[in-house]
This record gives structure tokens, sequence and C-alpha cells, in this order.
């Protein structure tokens, strides 16, 4: 375990009811241990300040004299939230609220009944803080007022630890080739996933790829428009990875691929482009939180701009020189701005979090 910097605060993260269990990360973000969540997405502000993820609020509670607030996700079933937000706020903590599932799609999705909508609303009215991972804001509904809205309201983006050796999944650039697919599902629309593997294929064509992968995460019935796909590639081109890899497995195969190639246009925070710092490779043609800090140059939301992406995903495939150059100016933008040691000062700098109520 290590600990490379001190963190202004301690942030506690509770899933209310859910299924990821308790880790403590007091020690700071340990090697990959296996069967254990990695430190990235909503674990990662935990992990980013020495805090804990838990899933009970009682447990938040048998240790809050640690924390300086309490981050709770806001789950599908809002008023399981909103249980936990009124126990925590009663109890005096600094509580601070994000949705889980947070694109504009998902929340929409999930604020279907008029239980769910008052439920959050009354979320909105009892937090101390809103954070976003994103720059799509949550909506406002219920009784909290605009001013206070957006007095509670800050986006701090999901850390990855590239500032930690232990997280760096490289691999020499000499052993890298071809493109992966950073998107896995047909049933979420704005994914956009047929679009992006028939886009590689032409990309393929054009540029000479040697292989270009896509994983498949439905098991046999995932398999079959991947196969009826496959003629549009050049022969030996396309490659299916179809059993479900452990994270370090995974992040071998990202780091294997030349570039990791995408069309999401869902609002997300970006775990792929986030897994794209820590392999060390590049992340094109998405539009997610981490893509448009991370990777601006490669990033598309769909506009005119893709011409001008495809020629630079052309000269990063063949030249070493500027596909390094564009890994060290990711690495450089998340190591200022995504790292473990940034979002904590983010964390620290705002006054919500370090005000006691």
């Amino acid at each position: 375990m290590a600990i490379l910097y001190e963190s202004p605060v301690c942030l506690a993260v509770l899933n209310p009811k859910g299924r990821d269990p308790y880790l403590d990360y007091s020690h700071g973000p340990d090697c990959y241990q296996g069967g254990v969540h990695a430190p990235i997405n909503f674990h990662a502000y935990a992990a980013c300040s020495n805090g804990a993820f838990f899933d009970s609020t009682e447990a938040v509670l048998q240790d809050r004299d640690r924390f300086d607030a309490v981050l709770v996700l806001i789950r599908r079933r809002v008023w399981i939230t909103l249980e936990a937000v009124r126990t925590l706020k009663k109890a005096g903590l600094t509580v601070l609220v994000a949705w889980k599932e947070c694109s504009h799609n998902q929340i929409s999705g999930q604020l279907t009944s008029r239980k769910a909508v008052r439920a959050y609303g009354e979320i909105l009215r009892l937090a101390d803080g809103i954070l976003s991972p994103t720059l799509a804001w949550p909506p406002r509904v219920g009784l909290v007022d605009q001013h206070d809205f957006w007095r509670k309201m800050k986006f701090i983006p999901t850390p990855y630890p590239v500032d930690f050796p232990s997280w760096d999944f490289s691999t020499a650039v000499t052993e890298r080739s071809g493109i992966l697919i950073g998107t896995r599902e047909f049933k979420t629309e704005t994914r956009n996933h047929i679009h992006a593997i028939t886009r590689a294929a032409s990309l393929a064509h054009e540029f000479h790829i040697p292989r270009v992968t896509v994983i498949n995460s439905d098991k046999a019935k995932g398999l079959r428009i991947p196969r009826e796909l496959e003629g549009a590639f050049p022969p030996g081109c396309f490659h299916i990875q179809d059993t479900k890899l452990p994270y370090p497995e995974y992040m071998k195969l990202l780091s294997s691929h030349r570039l990791i190639y995408q069309m999401d246009r869902s609002t997300v925070p970006g775990q792929v482009a986030g897994d794209c710092l820590l392999a060390r490779t590049v992340c094109a043609g998405g539009s997610s939180t981490i893509e448009n800090m991370a990777f601006r140059d490669f990033s598309d939301d769909g506009t005119i701009r893709m011409r001008n992406v495809f020629e630079r995903i052309a000269q990063i495939l063949h030249d070493d020189d500027a596909y390094t150059a564009a890994i060290e100016k990711s690495q450089r933008i998340a190591l200022k701005s995504l790292s473990f040691e940034a979002v904590a000062r983010q964390l620290g700098s705002w006054r919500i979090v370090t005000e006691k109520p």
C-alpha cells in the first residue's frame, strides 16, 4: 500500500443496500487484488481521499468521526437513498449526493414514477452538496430553488490513480497493434455500438489496420450481430473476445491495442477513457467527460469534427512519435485534473465538504 500525498479531506462513499462490500482505503489504493473492486468510478472518490466505501448506513455512522462528509449514491430505487440521507442528516453528518448511473438517459429512466421524482426532490432539498461526475448536470426537481441548487452543485470528475505506479498497466508500444472497440452493448442506443464496429471496419480497410477486437458481454446471444458484421472487415482482422476477463487481464487486452475506439454519446463520466489512462493508450471517437478532458484531440460529439478525428487516428496508428506524444499529453492532463491527488484537492476546496453543518 502507498500514500503519495496527504488528502485534505476524508470521504465516505455510500451505496445504500448495494452489492459492493465495504472497502477501506485509509492506506491508499493497493495494487490490484483479485475479486476486489478496482479504485475506479465512485470507489475512486473514497480511494483518493483515503476514505472508505460502504453499503450500509449504520456502518458509516459507527465510523462517523473519521469522515468529513458522506457521498451517498442515488440508486434506481431512489427512496432507499432518501432514507439513508435522512438518517445521516439527522445524525449531523455532511451529506453529498450523486447519481450512481448518471447519464441523461439513465437518470430519465430512473425517474419514471411519481414516488421516485418526489424522493429525488427531497434528496436535493436535504443534501448539503450535489456532486456531478459529468458536465451533464442532473435535473432540478422538488422544493429546492434554483439558487440553492446551483450553490450545492459541483462538477468533480471521477479520478483515476495515474499517479500511482502500481496502477500502470502499460504495454511496450512495439507490442501494441490494432483497435479495440470500447463499447459492448447493442441494446443501449446512445452507445452507438454497431456504428462503432462498422466504422472500425472502414478504418481497417482505409488504414490497413491488422486487427479490430470486440468484447462480447452478452454470451451466445451477443455473438449473432458481430458474426454478421465480420464480413465487413479485411480477412483475419476481426476478433471477438468472448470470455469475461478479470480486471488485470482486461487492462492487458486494452493496453495491447494501439487505440480504443467508440462512439458513445451518452454523457457518461467515461470509464473506458479512464481505463485508457491507466493502460497508457489512446481513447478516440466518444464524448464522455474524461475523453473530452484527457483526449480532447480525439473526442467526437458527432459533429463535423469527425473528419479531423479520423485524420488524427490515422496519424497515431502509423507514427510512433505522434502516438507517444498523444499519450504523454493525456497523462499530463490526467495528472493535473484527473489523478487521485488532483481530485482530492478539488474535494478539499469544496467548502461544503470542509464546513461542518
